[in-house]
């Protein structure tokens, strides 16, 4: 995965945490996956913020009212690491 960041203030391109939320989609009876232009992606230095953003089920208020899956990575040196992962409907 290569997220690009070039749009972010102050996020450090080789360690940073990507919040990453994707919409059920009904026709493939998946989600789809997180290279996708669907896929809403937040980025944050650290990991305390990026898990608050996580457990607050209104971080992404365009897919409010939607089957998301969130998922927050940690990516270090072009190494993606999953930390943790939700459904939430």
């Amino acid at each position: 995965m290569n997220a690009a960041i070039d749009n972010e203030k102050n996020v450090d391109v080789d360690d940073y945490f990507l919040l990453a939320a994707r919409v059920w989609n009904s026709k493939t009876e998946d989600y789809p996956s997180i290279e996708d232009s669907a896929t809403s992606q937040k980025y944050f230095n650290n990991f305390p913020d990026a898990e608050q953003s996580f457990q607050n089920s209104d971080s992404f208020p365009e897919l409010k009212g939607k089957d998301i899956k969130l998922d927050l990575i940690h990516v270090r040196y072009g190494v993606n690491r999953f930390l943790l992962s939700r459904i939430v409907i």
